[in-house]
């Protein structure tokens, strides 16, 4: 009963680790999105298109977005064990 109650201790605070890495990863993504957006997608004045949408939304939304996801399968795929 020790043996098996080191090993899943080992895998709870491995799990709790992986999950902790992707939480600040998308807290960060998020924090970027709310902080960007604020600053820069209220000023209509001189509102600039990229991509045929406003620059703001591209920096402010769409790249963290694709950021998180791919830094998330990137993650998943190479750095979460199956124990």
């Amino acid at each position: 009963m020790g043996k098996e109650s080191e090993t899943g201790d080992a895998a709870f605070r491995r799990a709790r680790r992986e999950a902790a890495i992707i939480l600040v990863a998308w807290g960060v993504c998020l924090a970027w999105t709310i902080g960007y957006s604020h600053f820069f997608g209220y000023d209509r004045s001189h509102l600039q298109l990229l991509w045929g949408m406003p620059s703001w939304v591209v920096v402010g939304v769409l790249f963290p977005w694709v950021a998180a996801t791919a830094f998330s399968v990137w993650f998943s795929l190479r750095c979460i064990r199956d124990e």
